[in-house]
C-alpha cells in the first residue's frame, strides 16, 4: 500500500512509497483502520525536523479519521464499518490514572512508538502511536472513537489533534468562564480552536495575536473580538494586551511553541489568572521568566493534547459539529494526496492557510 516514510530529520528525507505493508496478525484488542483523511499539523513538521527525537525510518502523521476494516477477537469499543476518529492515546485503560479518567497521564500514555509496518525487510515506526500518512494502520481499540457516519471524514480528522488540543485547553485545563478575557498567541489551526472554544463558553473578550495579517479574517470568523498584528520584533504585545484588557487577561494561551512568547504570556495575565503552555517547542527547551511576573497567584499550566479524555471529548466535539456549533469545515484550506505533505508545510510556514488534509486514497 501507499504511504509516506521519513528517514531522517529534513523534509528531503521524506518519500512516498508504494510498498508499505502491515505486519503480523491483529492482537485481541487491536483494530485495523483504513485512513481516509489525515490533517497536517505543526507537530508533523516538528517530527520530521527532528524536534521530537524520534527513531527512523517512520511513517509520520497523527491526526486522522477513517473506517474500521478489521477488529481483534476481544474488541468491544468498535466494529467493522464504523467511522472513527483516531487518538494518539495508547493508554492502558486500567492503571490508577486511567481509572481516574485521566488517560493523558497514563504511563503508557500518548505518543508511543511501535513498528506495525515494513517496507520489504525494513520495519517502520509509527509516529505518535498512529503513523497516519498511509492508507491503513493498526491501533489499539481505545484509540478508535466512533463518530456519526454523516460527518465528513475530512473534518472529523481534525478532532484527533488540532481541535482537541485547542478546545481542550479551554474546556478541560483553563476552564474559561462566562465573561472571562482571553489572549491567544498564534492564530493557526490550534489557536483558532482556542478562540472558538473561548467563544462557546462565553468569554467576553478574545484577543488574537499573530505575525500574519491575513490571519485576522480567520481569527475574527472563529470568534476573536480583537486582533493584534505582531508585524516585527519591536511590537509591544504585552503593553497592547494590557491596554486592551484593562490591565491583563484572565487566561493567556501560548500556541506557537516559543519560549519567549510563553514568558510574554505570563506578563499579559492579570493576578490570579492562567498561563497556558499549549504550543510545543523543542523538547530540550527551557523557559526563563521574571519571578515577580508569576508571583501574583498566577497559574502556569502545562497542557498536553488539551487534557483530553478521547472517548468522551471526541464524541462531544463531533456532536457540537453536527449541531452547527463547532467550526471544522472552515478550517480546511486545502486537500491533497499523500504527495501534498511538503507543499502543506510550505503553506503552514507562510501562514496562508489553517489546515491541509491529506487524502491517502485520492
Amino acid at each position: 500500500m501507499q504511504g509516506l516514510i521519513c528517514e531522517g530529520t529534513t523534509e528531503d528525507s521524506v518519500r512516498l512509497s508504494n510498498d508499505i505493508e502491515l505486519v503480523g496478525e491483529l492482537a485481541p484488542r487491536q483494530v485495523r483502520v483504513e485512513i481516509h483523511a489525515a490533517g497536517v499539523c505543526g507537530s508533523d513538521m516538528s517530527c520530521i525536523h527532528g524536534k521530537y527525537y524520534m527513531p527512523t525510518p517512520l511513517v509520520p502523521g497523527h491526526e486522522a479519521a477513517g473506517k474500521v476494516v478489521a477488529v481483534g477477537s476481544a474488541v468491544t469499543y468498535t466494529q467493522v464499518g464504523d467511522h472513527v476518529v483516531l487518538s494518539t492515546f495508547g493508554n492502558c485503560g486500567h492503571c490508577a490514572d486511567c481509572e481516574a479518567g485521566e488517560p493523558g497521564n497514563c504511563a503508557v500514555g500518548m505518543g508511543g512508538l511501535a513498528q506495525p509496518y515494513a517496507e520489504g525487510d525494513q520495519p517502520l515506526y509509527n509516529f505518535a502511536n498512529l503513523g497516519a500518512f498511509v492508507q491503513e494502520t493498526i491501533v489499539s481499540e481505545n484509540q478508535c472513537i466512533p463518530i456519526p457516519k454523516e460527518m465528513p471524514l475530512t473534518s472529523a480528522a481534525l478532532i484527533g489533534c488540532g481541535v482537541m488540543t485547542g478546545t481542550g485547553a479551554v474546556f478541560n485545563r483553563a476552564r474559561v468562564g462566562l465573561g472571562d478575557s482571553v489572549v491567544v498567541i498564534g492564530a493557526g489551526g490550534v489557536g483558532l480552536n482556542v478562540i472558538q472554544a473561548a467563544k462557546l463558553v462565553g468569554a467576553k473578550q478574545i484577543i488574537a495575536i499573530d505575525r500574519i495579517a491575513e490571519k485576522e479574517q480567520l481569527a475574527t470568523a472563529f470568534g476573536a473580538t480583537d486582533f493584534l498584528l505582531a508585524a516585527d520584533d519591536d511590537f509591544d504585545a504585552i503593553g497592547s494586551v494590557k491596554a486592551l484588557s484593562g490591565g491583563g487577561v484572565h487566561h493567556a494561551f501560548e500556541v506557537v511553541g516559543h519560549t519567549g512568547l510563553l514568558a510574554d504570556a505570563i506578563q499579559m495575565t492579570r493576578a490570579g489568572g492562567n498561563i497556558c503552555a499549549v504550543g510545543v517547542p523543542d523538547l530540550t527547551a527551557s523557559v526563563t521568566y521574571n519571578f515577580q511576573s508569576l508571583h501574583q497567584n498566577k497559574n502556569l499550566m502545562g497542557i498536553r493534547a488539551g487534557g483530553a479524555r478521547p472517548r468522551k471529548d471526541f464524541r462531544t466535539l463531533a456532536d457540537l459539529y453536527m449541531k452547527g456549533m463547532l467550526k471544522l469545515d472552515e478550517m480546511i484550506s486545502n486537500t491533497a494526496g499523500l504527495d501534498g505533505l511538503i507543499p502543506a508545510f510550505d503553506a503552514m510556514r507562510a501562514g496562508t492557510e489553517a489546515r491541509t488534509v491529506l487524502l491517502p486514497h485520492a
